[in-house]
Formats: C-alpha cells, sequence, structure tokens
C-alpha cells in the first residue's frame, strides 16, 4: 500500500481581488435591498393601518434616501482613505 503525503493547503486571498466592501455587485444590492425591503415593511403597515398606499410611499421613499445617503458616505470614505498620503491632501504648517 502507497502512503499518500498530505500537505497541509494553503489559501492566500488573491491581493487584486475585491473584497465586500468594494464589490459592485454588494453596493448594488444595498441600493435595491434596503428600499424594497422597507416598501414590504410599509405595505404590512398599511394593511394594518388602512391607509393604503401611504405607508409604502414614506417608508420606501426612506429607504430610497437613505441609500443614496450611504453610498454617499461609503463614496467619501473610501477617496478620503485613497487621498491619504497624496500631495494635495497634506496640510502645510507655515511658519
Amino acid at each position: 500500500m502507497l502512503q499518500e503525503i498530505k500537505t497541509p493547503v494553503k489559501f492566500t486571498r488573491w491581493r487584486e481581488a475585491p473584497g465586500a466592501d468594494e464589490d459592485a455587485l454588494s453596493y448594488a444590492a444595498a441600493m435595491v435591498a434596503l428600499p424594497v425591503a422597507l416598501g414590504f415593511l410599509g405595505a404590512w403597515v398599511d394593511g394594518l393601518l388602512n391607509t393604503r398606499p401611504l405607508m409604502i410611499l414614506i417608508f420606501a421613499g426612506f429607504g430610497v434616501v437613505s441609500a443614496f445617503v450611504s453610498a454617499f458616505y461609503r463614496y467619501e470614505s473610501r477617496i478620503a482613505s485613497h487621498d491619504a498620503n497624496k500631495p494635495w491632501s497634506r496640510k502645510t504648517s507655515r511658519s
């Protein structure tokens, strides 16, 4: 019988692969999922309160606004970390 030599497999992440925080699909899912989920929540509240379509519009509108605000702040954060040590972002002290 031959003995198999088992070497441990080392999984390393490919350095150029985008993470979940940089993936365009995750951004798109976040832009769509929140307004849709809040729209369904608004439809459920409308069913309870019999105020159709008021709560759907309020909740889905809030979801759309919050998705765009979230995208804006994620963009600002990425740009700030990208420009952290660039010459145009350094503060100079003049004496």
